[in-house]
C-alpha cells in the first residue's frame, strides 16, 4: 500500500511539471477569523497518519510557499528535482526555495531581515543571534504558539525542544529536530590498514593516528602530501566543545551546584582542550590555513586529509559519495566517543535537539488566514508519504523494499545523498519515521547505532532555554563579546599568542561581559526552579 502510494505521487508529480507555478488559487475557510498580523533529549517519532480531524476546520491549501533555507553541497536541489514535484502534489502547493550557501547564510538572512524581504518560511540558524531577537522583539515575526496545537503533526515536536527555542516565553520558532547524540568523526580506514592501525577509542589513539597520517606516507605515494586532520573556520568552536566533553568537562556553560553558571573558557577541561589542539596545529597535524579555510571537505575528499570532524554523523554517507567520486578505491569509518585514557569514562556532547528553525515572517505572511495555510502546508511535511521521500528518496531509485521495510544499497545510498539528502533541510518533520528499515548498510547500521546508544552518554548546555540580554545587546552568537573570545582561541591554537595570553583573553572577555551573561543565566535558571 505505501509503496503503491509513493509510486502515484511520483507520477502525479512528474505529469505535473508543466504546471508548476500555475497551481489553484487559495480554497476552503480559514480556522479563524482573518486578522492582520501584529506589528509588534529530541525523540525518534513516528509521524501520525493523514487525516486526522485536530483542527475544526482545515484551511485550504495556498497556492505558493516562498522558502529560505540553508545548504551545504556543491550544488543546489533543482526546482524539478522529484521530490519537490511530489511536495506539490501531496500539498496542493507550489515550493518556491531560496537556497543560500551555509557559509555566507547569516550574512544573507540579515540583509533580508533589514530590508523585510523575507521568504514567507525562512530557516533561522542561529537563535539567539541579535538581528533575530530584535527583530522577533518588533513584531517581524509570528507567535505560533496559539496554532500549534491545531495541527496533528506539528503538535507532536518534542516539546522540551520546542521550550528551548522559545524567545521571551514565545513560539516565534518551530524547530528543525534532530537527534541529540550526532557528533563524531570521519576517517580514511584504508589508511588506517595501510600503516597497521586501527580506528581511534581514545585521544591519545587519535593524536597517533593523526600523526602518522601526516608523516608516515597513509596513501603509499611515496610523496609528502597528506596531513591527518582538515578543520575550517568556525568549526573551531565546536571541535574544541567536543574536545573539552570527551575530556569530562562542560558543554558551553556548566550549572553549579549553586545555581552558578561557568563559561567553559574558565575551565580548566577547555583550556587542556585547546592546547591539544595547539600541540596537533604546531606538529603540522591540521591544515594550517584553517583560519582563512571555508571548505574543509576538499581536503578531504581530495586524499589530503585523512580525517575531518562531522556536525552530524547521518552525513557520513555523503562524505564518503563525495571522497569516491574523487578517489573511487578510497574507504572511511566513523568514530563517536573518544576517552580520555583506555576503559575510562564515556562522554559527548549533547546536541540541543534542533539544527536551526522555522519561522513565519509577518512582513510576508499577513494575516491569520494565510499564516494558518502555510502552517498547513508545514504540517502535511509530517505526514507520512512525506516522511518516507524525505528519509530515503524515491522507491526504486534510492530505495527498494523487502520483506515490508526498506533496502538501500550502496549505490542507492549514493543516489540519496547527492539527490535527496539536501532537501531534509525544509522540513522540521526530521526524526518522523513511516517506513522503516529492513536491511541496511554497514555504515548506516553503525550510525544508527552508535547515536541510539550514545544518548546515554550526552552532556548537555544548560543555558539553552534562556537569553542573555548582554549577549544580544553585544551581537549575540556572532557579535563582539563571541567574536572576541573565538579569535582568542583561534589565535591561541595557532601560536600567535601564548597560554598566558590566551588566560588574560578570558579575563578580558569576563570584563567585557562574561561575567554578566553568566549572572543572568543564573538568574534565570534559578527562578525556573533550578
Amino acid at each position: 500500500m505505501k509503496k503503491r502510494m509513493l509510486t502515484s505521487i511520483l507520477l502525479s508529480s512528474l505529469l505535473a511539471v508543466s504546471l508548476m507555478g500555475c497551481g489553484s488559487s487559495s480554497s476552503g475557510t480559514s480556522a479563524g477569523q482573518t486578522t492582520a498580523a501584529p506589528g509588534t533529549q529530541a525523540a525518534q517519532t513516528t509521524a501520525a497518519p493523514s487525516g486526522g480531524d485536530s483542527a475544526p476546520e482545515a484551511p485550504g491549501a495556498i497556492d505558493t510557499v516562498t522558502m529560505l533555507v540553508n545548504y551545504k553541497a556543491t550544488e543546489t536541489p533543482a526546482a524539478d528535482n522529484p521530490i519537490i514535484l511530489a511536495i506539490k502534489e501531496h500539498t496542493g502547493t507550489n515550493l518556491d526555495v531560496m537556497w543560500v550557501p551555509q557559509d555566507a547564510f547569516e550574512e544573507k538572512i540579515n540583509t533580508l531581515m533589514a530590508s523585510q524581504q523575507l521568504p514567507m518560511v525562512t530557516v533561522i540558524r542561529e537563535i539567539k543571534s541579535s538581528g533575530f531577537i530584535n527583530a522577533a522583539r518588533s513584531g517581524m515575526f509570528w507567535d505560533l504558539a496559539p496554532y500549534i496545537d491545531q495541527f496533528e503533526n506539528l503538535s507532536k515536536l518534542d516539546k522540551n525542544v520546542m521550550t528551548n527555542v522559545q524567545t521571551d516565553g514565545k513560539q516565534y520558532l518551530i524547530p528543525r529536530v534532530r537527534q541529540t547524540a550526532r557528533m563524531g568523526g570521519i576517517i580514511r580506514s584504508d589508511w588506517l590498514e595501510n600503516l597497521g592501525l586501527e580506528m581511534p577509542t581514545t585521544l591519545d589513539e587519535l593524536h597517533q593516528i593523526l600523526y602518522a597520517f601526516t608523516y608516515n606516507d597513509p596513501d603509499k605515494n611515496g610523496i609528502d602530501d597528506t596531513i591527518g586532520c582538515s578543520m575550517n573556520n568556525t568549526e573551531m568552536k565546536n571541535d574544541s566543545t567536543l574536545l573539552t566533553v570527551y575530556m569530562g568537562g562542560c558543554n558551553k556553560w556548566q550549572a553549579n551546584s549553586d545555581g552558578s553558571f561557568t563559561s567553559k573558557y574558565e575551565t580548566e577541561t577547555y583550556e587542556k582542550s585547546l592546547t591539544l589542539l595547539h600541540d596537533w596545529y604546531e606538529e603540522g597535524l591540521i591544515n594550517k590555513d584553517f583560519p582563512i579555510n571555508e571548505d574543509e571537505l576538499s581536503n578531504f575528499t581530495s586524499g589530503r586529509a585523512g580525517m575531518m570532524w562531522l556536525g552530524n554523523l547521518e552525513d557520513a554517507s555523503t562524505r564518503i559519495s563525495n571522497l569516491n567520486a574523487i578517489n573511487p578505491d578510497a574507504k572511511a569509518d566513523i568514530f563517536q566517543i573518544l576517552t580520555k585514557e583506555p576503559g575510562g569514562d564515556k562522554h559527548i556532547v549533547g546536541f540541543r535537539g534542533y539544527t536551526g528553525c522555522i519561522a513565519i515572517p509577518t512582513t510576508s505572511v499577513k494575516t491569520e488566514e494565510e499564516l494558518l495555510q502555510v502552517l498547513a502546508f508545514l504540517d502535511k511535511l509530517g505526514e507520512p508519504a512525506m516522511c518516507d521521500l524525505f528519509n530515503y528518496g524515491i522507491e526504486g531509485e534510492s530505495y527498494s523494499i523487502a520483506d515490508g521495510g526498506v533496502t538501500q544499497t550502496e549505490e542507492q545510498l549514493t543516489v540519496y545523498a547527492n539527490k535527496y539528502n539536501q532537501l531534509r533541510q525544509i522540513t522540521p518533520f526530521y526524526t518522523f519515521t513511516n517506513l522503516t528499515v529492513s536491511q541496511q548498510t554497514p555504515l548506516a547500521q553503525k550510525v544508527a547505532d552508535l547515536m541510539n546508544t550514545n544518548t546515554a552518554y550526552t552532556v548537555f548546555d544548560p543555558s539553552l532555554p534562556f537569553i542573555s540580554e548582554t549577549e544580544t545587546e553585544l551581537g549575540g552568537t556572532t557579535g563582539e563579546l563571541a567574536t572576541f573570545i573565538e579569535d582568542a582561541c583561534t589565535n591561541y591554537i595557532i601560536g600567535e599568542i601564548s597560554l598566558d595570553d590566551w588566560r588574560k583573553a578570558v579575563e578580558t572577555w569576563k570584563g567585557m561581559g562574561g561575567d554578566t551573561v553568566a549572572q543572568e543565566f543564573a538568574q534565570q535558571y534559578q527562578a525556573a526552579g533550578n
